[in-house]
């Protein structure tokens, strides 16, 4: 099995434990109810680790996407469809509050479960053939962003970020914390979501997620039929320029690989598509960088999917720049320049 695959089905939560919806010590679990839910039908839940009261961390899980019969089948195993939560359970990168290098060792954390296969942005019930998928990522997220704001008042410091579908979540819901706390300074870090996809990617699976409710509707021009990531990069720093937004990623990321082969029709990557997906990487984010001089990336050599839940967001370094340190810089200043290895 291709080494790829297997940090695809890890990372997204395939190799069960016994208890993967048990939250660790110091993590109290939320029980919104209402309509949210997993893609199965099944309950949804987040979490919260207390620590200083003015300064947060939301941070969106990933866990795949489909948008049709064939990606939304449960044997394709592209998404995950009930709650899974080993990433606290884990307790590496920013969950690490005995690493003295964390930047958000002290803060509160919120961490929000991610199995509606939608990218944290829908509010839909679809029938795909013979199964019906719960895209209510939107739905969810949206009761941990009204936590915050509920328990939270008047924070300092926000940071909202995620890993893959998070990262894609993290661009989608950050505004409303920027418009929320107009005194904060409040960040973004997408995680190993650049976004590279045919143009008609986006509408296609924004129609069958229905993220029209999810956009911010005070910002202009959001048309959810003509929306792809890096309009949402482009759109929301220009609409907040003196907040900071950012992305991280492998030059060779191989789960992004992987779903952009699975987008242009090629059930395995090949070195060709591998490629076709770095070159579109470099494109999209010269085109925000181009667009909003508030955004900045951090590129690594490699394949690895992923960064702010393990251990190598203190061992990643390109030149003399470590990425704990470029993210602690993006924290306090909101300045922390683009960083990429030779070419």
């Amino acid at each position: 099995m291709q080494r790829w695959w297997i940090s695809f089905l890890f990372l997204l939560g395939f190799v069960l434990g016994q208890n993967a919806t048990q939250a660790p010590a110091g993590w109290q679990e939320i029980r919104p109810g209402g309509a949210t839910t997993c893609s199965d039908g099944s309950p949804w839940r987040f979490y919260v680790s207390k620590g200083a009261s003015d300064k947060v961390i939301v941070n969106f899980q990933g866990g795949g996407a489909c948008w049709d019969a064939a990606t939304c089948n449960p044997q394709a195993r592209l998404y995950v469809p009930r709650l899974q939560i080993q990433d606290l359970q884990a307790g590496q990168g920013v969950f690490n509050r005995n690493n003295p290098e964390n930047p958000f060792r002290d803060w509160t954390h919120v961490f929000v479960p991610y199995c509606t296969a939608d990218l944290h942005w829908g509010n839909n019930t679809v029938r795909y053939g013979d199964l019906t998928i719960q895209h209510k990522g939107a739905v969810n997220a949206r009761q941990a962003v009204l936590w915050v704001f509920n328990n939270i008042p008047n924070p300092q410091n926000v940071m909202v970020t995620g890993c893959s579908a998070g990262g894609y979540g993290s661009i989608m819901w950050a505004p409303y914390f920027m418009r929320r706390y107009p005194n904060a300074r409040v960040v973004q870090l997408g995680d190993a979501g650049l976004g590279v996809a045919p143009a008609s990617f986006f509408p296609i699976a924004s129609a069958a997620w229905g993220i029209q409710g999810a956009l911010p509707g005070w910002i202009g021009g959001l048309e959810p039929t003509k929306l792809g990531s890096n309009d949402l990069y482009q759109a929301f720093a220009k609409a907040y320029p003196n907040r900071s937004f950012a992305q991280y990623s492998t030059v060779l990321d191989e789960v992004q690989v992987f779903f952009y082969s699975l987008i242009v029709g090629q059930p395995r990557p090949t070195p060709e598509i591998a490629q076709q997906w770095a070159q579109g990487a470099l494109a999209n984010l010269a085109a925000i960088k181009q667009a909003a001089p508030n955004f900045y990336s951090y590129l690594a050599p490699g394949t690895q999917h992923c960064i702010i839940g393990r251990p190598e967001f203190y061992s990643t370094k390109v030149g003399d720049v470590t990425f704990a340190d470029w993210v602690r810089k993006l924290v306090l200043d909101g300045k922390p320049g683009d960083v990429a290895p030779p070419r």
